[in-house]
């Protein structure tokens, strides 16, 4: 069993190679493994959340458990805006945006007012060379058999694309937040492509959670590929 986290563990992880630093230094160094270790602590609880969530626990009683309202634990936990969590921006791979950007595309170029699982998964096999696609294919799901598979969901694209933003739907949000844990998880400080294809494996919801299943896309072997491509 692996040793307990103490506030002596984080003072000594925070003193060492600062041992003869400036005071000032290794406060700054507090307040960043501070951050982390809160970050982690979010997501740890929010993992469990999921879980309660797809065991059918209404968020009620989650919100009971946790001494909070149902409308409180719902605020904490469904993402509610693209700029909800500016961090994560920052921690995005150029990879990740570019990613981003072209399933922006894709929900245009199907005349769609949203941006939807599907389209970031498109926007995923869209990028061959990219480790993300690569572990898709490894795992069967490679970018011509995606894009079938979505295609024939939801049609291919026709008519010219819509001028309009694209928002993410609130799936596309938890896809991103997702992402984040899988990070995390993996003890990266940045959010790149392979993050964001197991963060949308493990929504357990959505289009692209459908289509990777119906495929044979599981989260062991999907997260393996994802650590060997990278």
């Amino acid at each position: 069993m692996s040793e307990p986290m103490t506030l002596d563990t984080l003072i000594a992880q925070v003193r060492t190679g600062l041992e003869t630093a400036p005071v000032l230094d290794r406060l700054a160094r507090a307040v960043e493994v501070s951050a982390h270790v809160s970050e982690l602590g979010e997501n740890l609880v929010g993992f469990y959340v999921d879980e309660a969530r797809r065991d059918g626990v209404s968020w009620a009683d989650i919100g009971t458990r946790l001494g909070v309202s149902r409308q409180a634990v719902q605020k904490r936990f469904i993402p509610s805006g693209e700029s909800e969590r500016p961090g994560f921006w920052d921690r995005a791979t150029d990879g990740l945006r570019a990613v981003v950007g072209e399933a922006r595309e894709e929900a245009r170029r199907r005349r769609k007012t949203y941006l939807g699982t599907e389209h970031l998964l498109l926007a995923l096999s869209a990028r061959e060379e990219d480790p993300a696609s690569r572990a898709l294919a490894v795992c069967g799901a490679g970018p011509a058999i995606l894009r079938a598979a979505i295609d024939g969901r939801v049609g291919i694209p026709a008519g010219d694309p819509l001028p309009d933003e694209t928002p993410f739907t609130r799936l596309a949000l938890t896809s991103l937040r997702h992402a984040l844990r899988e990070a995390l998880r993996e003890g990266s400080e940045s959010v790149g492509t392979g993050h964001l294809a197991l963060g949308l494996l493990t929504l357990d919801d959505g289009l692209a959670h459908d289509v990777m299943v119906k495929l044979g896309v599981d989260y062991d072997s999907l997260r393996a590929a994802v650590i060997t491509q990278a």
